[in-house]
């Protein structure tokens, strides 16, 4: 959002997107923010060439405030990604499609520190993604064909990851085997 490299990444975002999936968070510092509306708008541009969003409760207050999550997802949507993700902390997380509205719950742990929990969420998604064959830009527009069932299963693995690195100090997202671990031994 901060000049000169804002409008380069806005331009590397338009460039690649036939190319590649591009993850976008806007991941807002109001401290670091002189103009909300300018905020808004440069959020909205970058919305329209990414194919995944994710952003905090926190993020869609501060841009839109009083307005209704749900109604800011479908905005988005209607900008030109085919996913958005809002992450609650410990309210779970909700996933939009232009088909599908879906929400999981965060499991419960015992909060270290929430340091770099909605950076793993990302990256925990975009792992699902891509263990399910649907991070291709081609394969990715498909996810509004998936089921319910399927969105849910991204949604808790990126839940899962995040609630992880919030059961220890520092961003320290979890390896491969504490997950495969924690999914083996997850209670519904």
């Amino acid at each position: 959002m901060i000049e000169p490299g804002a409008q380069t990444v806005l331009e590397l975002m338009q460039r690649s997107r036939p190319k590649v999936t591009i993850s976008y968070d806007p991941n807002i510092r109001p401290s670091l923010i002189a103009d909300r509306k300018h905020a808004v708008a440069h959020v909205e541009r970058s919305v329209a060439h990414a194919h995944l969003i994710k952003a905090s409760s926190d993020d869609v207050e501060y841009l839109y405030p009083g307005e209704p999550t749900d109604a800011i997802a479908h905005r988005w949507l209607g900008l030109g990604p085919t996913v958005v993700v809002i992450t609650s902390g410990a309210g779970g997380a909700s996933l939009y499609t232009r088909h599908h509205t879906r929400h999981v719950a965060a499991p419960a742990v015992a909060v270290v520190d929430t340091v770099g929990a909605g950076d793993a969420f990302m990256a925990g998604l975009i792992d699902a993604l891509a263990r399910a064959d649907l991070l291709q830009p081609q394969a990715f527009s498909f996810i509004n064909t998936r089921t319910a069932e399927t969105l849910d299963n991204l949604l808790r693995h990126a839940t899962r990851v995040a609630s992880l690195t919030c059961q220890r100090a520092g961003a320290n997202p979890p390896t491969r085997q504490e997950l495969d671990w924690a999914s083996q031994h997850e209670t519904a």
